[in-house]
């Protein structure tokens, strides 16, 4: 694959993808991949293909130490500097987040972050893109010299300067001993809106259902469809069964007993609750695991009016008006807490904050 990027043989590199795409974290000369080679050359189209298909590489380094973003911005391919910075913003995958914070402060050789590199090319704009991200401001190289240091010494960009310092970057000559190895910058500037908590719930579930092999969720979903079978089959052939027409109460009734369950109302609310759960929490398990793509968003509307079929049919059995509120109050119920619970596991800011809180409390 070297040698066909290096005599521009684009179409045999995209043969090479299709049939081994472990070759993109292949290393050749100098410890360059051929992440690192399009990263170079500014090649947008190619540097996509390689991070769908090896997403991994984006954590690959030279032999220098260096990564595909220290090699972008060292060569000025704001475009390619781009499309990395938007793979790792837009990562699905469950190491994204990692991957976010790890590249981003990693070190070459020299010590130096790729916000010392954007810094000493003097690139403002390189600048502020990276400071949207969880990226140590106060980062030292080998020498000690931090980025408001290189400023100072290699340009004195005044501009460049008051950005930094509103990102709470410091002179390594002022820093309290206990910050020299502090991660990730404690104040940050917001050059474009926060991902929202829908953003980050998408981005969550999305996750979820992304590097899990082929045969582990061919299994998973067999058997999960089979508790969503009992479970729904469950529901229309409850123990004890139904009351049938030729039942002596009246269809004349507010709420007529015919096609109603047998059993007493408690036993059937506490049937009804066990076999939600089962039920509900068999849907969220299918529909993570259904392929990203057309064909798993075609099957999430069938899923959908699965469930409230469940929910229809559940309700229209029940023994009492009670029994059919609580059915669907419980409903309700398990929509907020499954909501609420998506929001605080997607969302590391809330779940630090509860976790002070709780430590307060007791």
């Amino acid at each position: 694959m070297h040698v066909a990027l290096q005599h521009n043989q684009t179409a045999m590199v995209y043969r090479l993808i299709e049939t081994e795409p472990t070759l993109v974290g292949v290393k050749g000369r100098e410890g360059f991949t051929p992440l690192h080679y399009v990263a170079q050359n500014d090649e947008v189209k190619l540097l996509r293909e390689f991070l769908a298909v090896s997403p991994h590489s984006i954590m690959d380094a030279t032999n220098k130490g260096e990564t595909a973003l220290h090699i972008a911005v060292e060569k000025g391919n704001t475009r390619a500097l781009e499309a990395l910075l938007s793979f790792l913003r837009r990562s699905w995958y469950r190491e994204a987040l990692y991957w976010e914070e790890k590249v981003v402060n990693w070190k070459d050789e020299n010590g130096f972050t790729v916000l010392h590199v954007a810094v000493k090319m003097n690139d403002i704009q390189v600048v502020k893109s990276l400071l949207k991200f969880k990226i140590n401001v106060n980062a030292k190289s080998l020498e000690g010299l931090t980025v408001l240091d290189i400023v100072d010494r290699a340009n004195n960009n005044p501009d460049m300067k008051d950005v930094l310092i509103q990102a709470g970057a410091e002179h390594s000559h002022v820093m309290k001993t206990n910050d020299i190895n502090a991660i990730p910058s404690m104040k940050q500037v917001s050059f474009e809106p926060k991902p929202t908590l829908l953003d980050n719930v998408i981005r969550f579930l999305k996750a979820q259902k992304t590097n899990i092999s082929t045969e582990t969720r061919d299994a998973l979903l067999v058997v999960a469809a089979l508790v969503a079978t009992a479970t729904f089959q469950a529901v229309l052939s409850p123990p004890g069964g139904l009351r049938q027409a030729d039942s002596s109460d009246s269809d004349s009734l507010p709420f007529s007993k015919v096609g109603k369950v047998v059993m007493k109302e408690w036993l059937y609310i506490t049937f009804l609750i066990l076999n939600s759960i089962s039920f509900w929490v068999t849907i969220i398990t299918i529909y993570l695991l259904l392929p990203n793509g057309f064909y798993g968003q075609l099957l999430t509307l069938p899923l959908i009016l699965f469930s409230i079929t469940y929910l229809f049919c559940s309700t229209i059995i029940s023994p009492s008006l009670i029994c059919a509120i609580v059915n669907f109050s419980f409903f309700i119920f398990c929509v907020v807490l499954l909501s609420l619970g998506l929001v605080l596991i997607s969302n590391h800011s809330s779940l630090s904050y509860i976790k002070k809180l709780w430590s307060r409390c007791r």
